[in-house]
């Protein structure tokens, strides 16, 4: 009886495994459609202004669009400082059959006053050349928070575009308590 079941399982597996690859690889003609329609929004990303979306201060991120925001904008003593955002509009230069983006981050940290602590330029820095378009990306910083005494701080992200020469800053306000 379960060898039964096992077969018919594995053969509704295959027909399915077969009824996806066979729509997917069958009709070639709509890769071409794809490829168009992601231009189109590459079009509209260029003309948009540089920004983050879903700027957010976490306990945990996994993935793309998955993370565990904090519920209050405060860190207990010695843990790190996540942040997870999307850069939204980065420029991509297309040429021929090629795309390309490029930009930095810089992350800074102040004090309740306003005093620079800390300064990282260029923590990040992601230039991708590639052969199809890069639609959906996304970020995460970490910063570590050892030493320093419980206080409000201030946590800046400096997005900077390389191929267009475009500049968006995020500042987000936060605890550090016992």
């Amino acid at each position: 009886m379960k060898k039964g079941l096992w077969v018919k399982g594995v053969v509704l597996s295959f027909f399915v495994v077969a009824i996806l690859s066979g729509s997917a690889v069958g009709d070639e003609g709509n890769y071409e459609k794809i490829l168009e329609l992601k231009d189109e929004i590459v079009k509209i990303q260029n003309q948009g202004e540089l920004g983050f979306r879903n700027f957010t201060l976490c306990s945990k991120i996994i993935t793309m669009g998955h993370y565990v925001p904090l519920p209050e904008p405060k860190i207990k003593t010695g843990k790190d400082l996540l942040v997870y955002y999307e850069p939204a509009n980065v420029f991509t230069n297309t040429q021929g059959e090629r795309y390309e983006f490029w930009f930095t981050q810089d992350m800074l940290l102040l004090n309740e006053k306003g005093e620079l602590l800390y300064e990282k330029t260029d923590a990040l820095s992601m230039h991708f050349n590639t052969a199809t378009p890069l639609l959906d990306l996304y970020v995460t910083n970490t910063l570590t928070l050892t030493g320093l005494p419980v206080g409000k701080y201030t946590y800046k992200a400096v997005l900077r575009d390389a191929l267009r020469e475009a500049t968006a800053t995020k500042t987000v306000d936060f605890e550090i308590f016992e």
